[in-house]
């Protein structure tokens, strides 16, 4: 195994990492959201960065197998209908998940402004301290300067600021599944044109125009968790780039490959 394929597989199993580590921070949260379980119904909301990193895992590794390990005879009408169900399931749970973040987004219109809530004084509440982030209130934090912000249900307080940083990176992670979901569908298509050897001309320049412009937004999308988010945010969106840019590779690479079975063919008639 070379360096380039050793460093490509050390991505990989860094982003199965990263499921463990979801899971604990959304376990943690959802401990404080909902108590000792979670309703069925807010399954998604309250675990979409865990179910949404599994399902891109997966399909990371169906990609890997069909642009790269599988060799071109083997790549069977059955081994493509095998793969082609797994990726369905996996874009089921990828849309599922952008539910979920909407949902998480969208759900932060329970907290209210606290007019006379005296924090300090009131047992039992949670402090919101970051999106999905919360520690008990304690005589050490329970003071705060400003507006306050409360989530009545589940006994959670944040100081406005916190809260708008909160409702904002909630919806950044809104922005950032949806551009996943656009990738890979323009990768979806890429290799299904490439099997058909219908990726030429107009159409591998239009991919390439439209990948640039969302790997920029992701870019982006990554800058604002590494400057305003929390480091696992950050560290999953650039792994999820890395990793990504490896399967794009994987892709050129095939191309070139079904070129020179073509020339040959040409040469042999």
């Amino acid at each position: 195994m070379n360096v380039f394929a050793a460093f490509k597989y050390i991505v990989y199993a860094a982003l199965i990492v990263n499921i463990g580590l979801f899971m604990q921070e959304e376990w943690a949260a959802a401990s404080h959201v909902f108590g000792d379980s979670v309703p069925l119904a807010e399954v998604i909301s309250a675990f979409a960065a865990t179910i949404d990193t599994l399902a891109w895992v997966v399909l990371l590794l169906v990609f890997e197998l069909e642009t790269y390990q599988i060799p071109d005879h083997r790549l069977t009408p059955a081994v493509t209908r095998t793969l082609l169900v797994v990726r369905v399931f996996c874009y089921t749970l990828i849309v599922y998940a952008l539910y979920g973040y909407v949902t998480k987004a969208l759900g932060l219109s329970v907290y209210l402004p606290a007019a006379g809530l005296d924090v300090c004084a009131t047992q039992g509440l949670s402090l919101l301290v970051d999106l999905d982030e919360y520690e008990p209130v304690s005589a050490a934090n329970c003071a705060m300067n400003g507006d306050i912000m409360y989530y009545a249900a589940a006994g959670i307080v944040a100081p406005a600021a916190t809260f708008e940083a909160a409702w904002r990176l909630a919806w950044i992670d809104v922005v950032n599944a949806t551009t996943w979901i656009l990738v890979v569908l323009n990768l979806e298509l890429d290799v299904q044109l490439l099997l058909r050897d219908w990726f030429r001309g107009w159409v591998e320049a239009a991919s390439k125009r439209s990948k640039f412009l969302l790997y920029a937004v992701l870019v982006l999308v990554a800058a604002y968790w590494g400057l305003f988010g929390d480091f696992l945010d950050f560290w999953d969106a650039f792994l999820w780039i890395v990793a990504f840019v490896f399967i794009e590779r994987n892709v050129v690479i095939w191309e070139k490959e079904i070129d020179e079975e073509h020339e040959q063919a040409d040469h042999a008639a």
